[in-house]
């Protein structure tokens, strides 16, 4: 082969090994995904409020305050472009097939049906959660208020007469905005179908809307909000997927499927040995339980009923193998409400019988617990508790501690899709009240031993599987209902003896109880409580007559029920309260294992939810707990947490972070150089200035040459101006003495103009580099703001002399 037919040969090689199709390596969809908001541009998402006098807009904070985009307002926004791509990939014919695809992602919105709804709305297969600063930088700023202040700025904005085209009056706004520049980033899950078609045509769907978030907030048709939002670096694996498949498979059916398999029955036993098995949740977003809805504000409970628990236990359990829906029906498992932790136990609601001097406050504030059980009323006036958790009543000397939930409210909006903007027609603006974000809740698994033995011959360590993360409450899809869920312990024997050999029984109700009457119908009926315990305890028990001391302190509560499924009220729940406190006159004997009995299992309907739990002759209502004090001592310690370590250049959020900084340093510069430019005294002995030396022609001079510092070596151009007005006597005689030795050293040394300044730059650092960088960065800005501050301000005290001295002449 010539060489001229080796050249070809090689050419023609090349050639077909650049001609091969690319390996596109095999991208599997996800079932959990963190998604990065990339904010552009500053942006301004609003809490609805302002503040009074100053700014009419205020951004949305998370609980330390530093601002996040909330799961509603990222969730609406993704949606949105995923009909848009869903409407293309349809050729713009309405319902197609692509649009069905949107639903399932997202849920249905029977709200906008026109039609009366047959089916049951379909839930949302994505869960997305709140973006919020990178973990490193949000830790700093937690604790650095003026850092977090930097955050943001505020703009001022105006309104447009249509017809004019010109500012209308009395319409000047003040909005509060975010710094552009940074990644957020949200955690994001979705049930994907079983069918590997299906969960492809979901997946790519999902991720082809991410090209079309392009802007989100408010004013984002005014330059604001604009973003990337990124889920998959591979997007053209998903966007050719679909190319490839222009008919999308069909959604599945809406169905729940727990997966039962192989399941074990075991004994159903009457006289039960219990089980007890402690639930610590604590919330990792507000919590939203439903108590009722009061206009547009929906209220919250504060516990998580064993109704939500119920649940997500028997779903956990079932995948073990063994019947928990029979466990339910036979009353074989109980699940309590979850209240907040008190003394690392499970808080009980405060007996109504406990009241307190109004004017002195009770457990909380240290003041005077009465116990009307056992005490007389005072001559003070008392209020009785309506609120609140206390612990376990551990010895004679103090009252147990007391706690009470913390609740937030925010507030939301429904945007109507024609104006883009929330309308009275699609619901308008909504509040939610939710259980404060972190608090921490504790409830308890019991169950029977047979119930106990056989899933422990499925797994010895079966309560583990119950730990992970879950979602309770209202809206738990997006903002709310994020919880962990630990079994702190393994389960522990309940002891089957309570031994009473007082003749009274008093009756502590520790969750709501629900009775029926002789005609089935709900009742709040004390002999019908009566009438319960003596079926169930076999002896005759009449309520205690009335005297000076009280023997019935008890309330009604009403529970508006909820059907998850189609959004609709169920059936309300009335009963006992939790708390109410009833003294009973036994007559006979009381059997100590069916007391036990009664405690570990309920009374009343529906015990398996947490109704019906009840106390029996509890030390703290035996007590006369106005000789008790508050034990201050027992409380939390409320240690600060460390603020973390500083940025570095490696950090993603490095770059973000410089710009904080910056704005954090300009604005300290400023408060320091106004605070010291205010006092003559401060002025003369920094830059020599007098009440009339120098003349304000000499100061002007001064600031022009000042003004053209740029940059730390930009002193060439003041230094020789200083020693030229040394060198002329009729100039230099305006100066003081140490006027002009003071200029040059703050001109030469760049330390002089900090040492000055006297600023805290720990509080304002973010990066490892920052004080470095920034000293030499604003070295020159901060010079010339010090120095044009302290002439205005001997300039306006000038003014002031020589108005006054007008004044008093013309006197």
């Amino acid at each position: 082969m010539n060489k001229k037919n080796k050249k070809s040969h090689k050419k023609s090689v090349s050639s077909s090994k650049n001609n091969q199709p690319k390996i596109v390596p095999r991208i599997t969809p996800k079932s959990s995904f963190t998604a990065t908001l990339k904010l552009i541009s500053d942006w301004h998402i609003g809490c609805g409020a302002g503040r009074t006098g100053d700014v009419d807009s205020l951004v949305q904070r998370d609980r330390d305050g530093i601002p996040y985009i909330p799961a509603k307002t990222l969730t609406g926004i993704w949606r949105d472009a995923c009909e848009l791509v869903a409407l293309g990939l349809d050729n713009g014919e309405e319902n197609g097939a692509w649009q069905k695809w949107v639903d399932y992602l997202f849920g249905e919105q029977p709200s906008l049906a026109e039609a009366a709804i047959e089916t049951p709305p379909r839930p949302a297969a994505l869960s997305v959660r709140a973006a919020y600063l990178p973990e490193s930088l949000h830790k700093l700023l937690k604790h650095k208020p003026e850092l977090k202040n930097a955050l943001t700025f505020v703009k001022a904005g105006i309104s447009i007469d249509p017809k004019s085209g010109c500012a209308i009056n009395d319409y000047l706004r003040f909005e509060e905005m975010v710094r552009g520049g940074t990644e957020l980033k949200a955690k994001c899950e979705l049930n994907l179908p079983q069918d590997e078609k299906q969960k492809k045509a979901a997946y790519a769907l999902l991720i082809a809307g991410t090209k079309l978030v392009e802007r989100l907030g408010g004013k984002r048709r005014r330059g604001a909000g604009k973003c990337h939002l990124v889920v998959e670096e591979e997007i053209k694996y998903w966007i050719d997927w679909i190319e490839a498949h222009p008919e999308p498979p069909s959604i599945p059916d809406c169905l729940e499927t727990e997966g039962l398999r192989n399941t074990e029955e075991f004994p159903v036993i009457q006289d039960k040995t219990w089980l007890r098995l402690k639930l610590k949740i604590t919330a990792k977003s507000p919590l939203i339980v439903a108590k009722q809805t009061v206009g547009n504000v929906v209220e919250t409970l504060n516990y998580i009923p064993g109704t939500h628990l119920l649940r997500l236990v028997r779903r956990k359990l079932s995948h073990l193998g063994v019947d928990i829906d029979r466990a339910i029906a036979h009353g074989d498992i109980v699940v309590t409400n979850a209240t907040i932790e008190v003394d690392e136990q499970p808080g009980r609601p405060v007996p109504l019988s406990l009241f307190y001097e109004k004017l002195s406050g009770g457990l909380d504030k240290g003041g005077k617990v009465y116990n009307r059980l056992v005490e007389l009323e005072p001559q003070e006036q008392l209020k009785g508790y309506r609120e609140g958790y206390i612990g376990a009543f551990t010895n004679g000397s103090s009252l147990p501690k007391y706690a009470k939930v913390n609740l937030t409210i925010e507030t939301h909006n429904t945007v109507e899709d024609k104006f883009q903007c929330p309308t009275s027609e699609v619901g308008g603006v909504y509040s939610y009240e939710a259980i404060e974000q972190e608090t921490q809740l504790q409830a308890e698994l019991r169950l029977s031993k047979a119930l106990a033995d056989a899933l422990s011959r499925k797994s010895k360590k079966w309560f583990e599987c119950l730990n992970g993360d879950a979602r309770l409450g209202q809206s738990k899809k997006d903002d709310y209902g994020a919880v962990f869920l630990s079994a702190t312990l393994s389960p522990q024997l309940i002891e089957r003896n309570l031994e009473i050999k007082d003749p009274e029984l008093i009756v502590w109700l520790l969750s709501d109880v629900l009775l029926r009457d002789e005609r089935l119908r709900p009742t709040t009926s004390i002999d019908h409580l009566a009438q319960e315990l003596q079926k169930l305890l076999n002896v005759t028990l009449t309520k205690k007559d009335e005297g000076e001391k009280l023997s019935l302190i008890a309330r009604t509560h009403r529970i508006d029920s909820w059907q998850v499924r189609w959004g609709l009220p169920r059936p309300s729940l009335v009963g006992f309260a939790a708390g109410t406190c009833v003294i009973f006159q036994v007559k006979g004997i009381l059997d100590s294992s069916k007391l036990a009995q009664i405690q570990a299992s309920g009374i009343g309907e529906r015990r398996a939810e947490g109704y019906g739990q009840i106390c029996f002759n509890d030390p703290i209502l035996i007590e006369e707990t106005s000789k008790l004090e508050v034990n201050t001592s027992d409380k939390n310690c409320q240690c600060k947490s460390s603020s973390g370590e500083l940025i570095s250049e490696k950090d993603s959020a490095f770059s973000y972070a410089r710009v904080i900084e910056q704005a954090a340093w300009r604005e300290a510069i400023n408060q320091a150089v106004l605070r010291i430019a205010a006092s003559p005294d401060s002025r003369k002995q920094a830059l020599g200035i007098e009440p009339k030396k120098p003349k304000m022609s000499q100061l002007g001079a001064l600031r022009s040459v000042i003004g053209r510092l740029q940059t730390f070596t930009d002193n060439i151009h003041v230094i020789p101006w200083l020693t030229s007005l040394e060198q002329t006597p009729n100039r230099k005689d305006k100066w003081s003495t140490n006027s002009l030795n003071n200029i040059r050293r703050l001109v030469s040394h760049q330390d002089d103009v900090w040492s000055l300044l006297n600023i805290n730059f720990a509080e304002i650092s973010l990066t490892r580099t920052g004080e470095q960088d920034l000293k030499a960065e604003l070295w020159a800005e901060a010079v010339r703001t010090f120095v044009d501050a302290c002439i205005r301000a001997h300039k306006r005290d000038l003014e002031h002399k020589s108005d006054t001295n007008q004044e008093q002449g013309e006197e």
